[in-house]
């Protein structure tokens, strides 16, 4: 019997021995499978909790970008500031961005705040959104938008893209991103006679199916004073990853019932209404007769902190847009550079010589390393070139140290066009740090236009909620193509294009179910100032629609001082 008892203690211990093992076992592999997807493990968790906000527990992936929403009744990160703004829908995006002088990312959250959310934002709890990989960070916003429609706006390239109300599909959210690709490598081939006037714009996603157009904004620096422009949108359909395969899809005054765009141009803007969003830019070379001249921007810069021994400057002659400019901006942030003078504009004339940039009135105590005062660069080079960025540096040497300060004049001109030539004035002392005066970048090129807006804490962001795009609210304007869509002895919707200047190609409108509210939804996009409504008010008084102006006046409570 005590035999008998010792074998079943003996049995009773290696069971449980074994069922013990067995549950190590179990949970080492349950550890080691959350760790191989990237989750903490349960020891590990607190740890995650108390690292910086700017720290990520591993690498993430920049292509892919996670959109979160909000519950009703969660707090929005500038809550407070917002709450004096009334009524708006929650809209929040999240970024990574490289954190100052590390490689590491940090999450950047930033969004309108309070209250409903759920009248215009379905209670999600993520939406995942693949973004291209081959866009500059800094050029960059997107946000989810729903039937109400709203802006997306790159506000250091003054590149905007308005999604009118009923664009995206009643009872759809779509996640829909604005960037610009300064990537070389993305520039169309041109031929000798074309140049790019805009940057590329990059648009999506490609797989959205729209309702009604969208309208994207962007400069253009065509001088349309100066000669006859033959104006083309180029767009690529290709993959986001993947090089653009370029098309022309709509050449100014040469338009079809085919032409699935309509474009825009005004003296310093161009306006494009698709059903797509794609990558697209605007090339323009010159017609028959005339010549054509094309805006550059020229800006110098020079290292923050002067060394005592030499100095190197560099100058730029890009696009007169601002997206070209913000990107030097950039690029010299990153090599520490300053800038020197206010950027300047100059004219740059098809069929004209070469561009020549000479440094004059050097001052005591410097002298040229280069064996000439003066660079010339190729007309191609910058006409049809497929480089963002151009520039040409001097060396400068510093033989008398006794001499403090750097002053030169930098004349830019055409080799044959001396009556356009620009002059850069250089003044800067060596012990002063440049950082402390170089002219305001936010001063010199910012849009003039100001409306209300969210912007992000790198302060190049801008979403705007659908109360602030849309001057007139859709339920007028719903009226307001009730009375102007109908055929009026030309007194309709039709004068209406003409008194705003869009009857260039009017058969665009004509195919259009409601005219009316294609040429609204144009003129939302092209005017963002204050007077707007008094300006539309004013063509309809023109046109004698007094019962357009009584809806106006009545549903927006504005008496007939308008």
């Amino acid at each position: 019997m005590v035999a008998e008892k010792g074998g079943i203690t003996l049995y009773v211990g290696l069971s449980l021995a074994v069922l013990l093992s067995l549950a190590v076992g179990i949970a080492i592999i349950f550890l080691l499978r959350r760790q191989r997807n990237g989750q903490p493990a349960v020891g590990e968790l607190k740890q995650t909790a108390m690292t910086s906000e700017g720290s990520m527990p591993h690498t993430p992936d920049l292509t892919k970008v996670v959109v979160l929403v909000p519950d009703k009744d969660r707090g929005s990160p500038n809550s407070s500031s917002s709450e004096k703004t009334g009524r708006e829908s929650v809209i929040s995006t999240q970024r990574l961005l490289p954190s100052h002088g590390t490689n590491d990312y940090s999450l950047l959250t930033f969004g309108d705040s309070p209250s409903t959310a759920s009248d215009h934002i379905q209670p999600y709890t993520g939406i995942s959104c693949q973004l291209p990989s081959n866009v500059d960070l800094n050029a960059l916003v997107w946000t989810t938008v729903g039937h109400e429609g709203g802006r997306l706006t790159l506000r250091d390239s003054d590149i905007s893209l308005t999604i009118p109300e009923g664009a995206v599909p009643e009872g759809q959210q779509s996640n829909i991103f604005l960037a610009v690709s300064r990537d070389d490598k993305d520039r169309p081939k041109l031929t000798d006679v074309q140049t790019m006037l805009s940057a590329v714009i990059v648009c999506g996603p490609s797989t959205l199916q729209l309702s009604k157009p969208v309208i994207l904004s962007f400069p253009h620096c065509a001088s349309v004073k100066h000669g006859q422009w033959m104006l083309s949108v180029y767009a690529s359909d290709s993959p986001y990853e993947e090089p653009p395969s370029w098309r022309c899809i709509c050449t100014l005054g040469q338009e079809t019932i085919n032409t699935s765009v309509y474009v825009q141009t005004d003296v310093a803007r161009c306006h494009i209404m698709t059903d797509n969003l794609s990558r697209y830019t605007l090339i323009g070379e010159p017609s028959a007769t005339g010549k054509t001249v094309k805006v550059l921007r020229l800006a110098v810069f020079a290292p923050c902190v002067l060394s005592s021994s030499d100095c190197n400057i560099r100058i730029y002659f890009v696009e007169d847009t601002h997206d070209a400019l913000e990107g030097v901006m950039l690029v010299e942030q990153g090599l520490g550079g300053c800038l020197l003078d206010v950027p300047q504009q100059i004219f740059f004339q098809f069929g004209g010589a070469n561009l020549r940039l000479a440094i004059e009135d050097l001052g005591p105590g410097w002298r040229f390393k280069m064996p000439a005062n003066y660079q010339e660069i190729p007309f191609c080079h910058i006409w049809n070139g497929t480089q963002n960025g151009l520039h040409c540096s001097f060396s400068l040497e510093h033989i008398d140290s006794s001499e403090h300060l750097l002053t030169c004049n930098i004349h830019v001109f055409q080799t044959d066009s001396l009556n356009n030539r620009q002059i850069l004035r250089i003044s800067h002392s060596l012990s002063e740090n440049l950082a402390n005066s170089s002219p305001s970048f936010d001063l010199l090129y910012r849009p003039l236009r100001q409306c209300p807006t969210t912007v992000n804490s790198s302060g190049f962001v801008v979403i705007e909620h659908p109360n602030k795009v849309f001057r007139l609210p859709i339920h007028i304007k719903r009226k307001l193509c009730d009375i102007l869509d109908p055929p009026n002895n030309c007194n309709d919707w039709r004068m209406l294009a003409e008194q705003q200047s869009v009857d260039r190609y009017i058969n665009y409108f004509a195919t259009k179910l409601s005219p009316t509210e294609h040429i609204l939804d144009l003129w939302e996009a092209r005017h963002q100032e204050d007077a707007a409504i008094t300006d539309l008010v004013n063509s309809l008084r023109v046109l004698g629609r007094m019962d357009a102006i009584s809806i106006i006046e009545k549903e927006l409570g504005f008496g007939s001082w308008l």
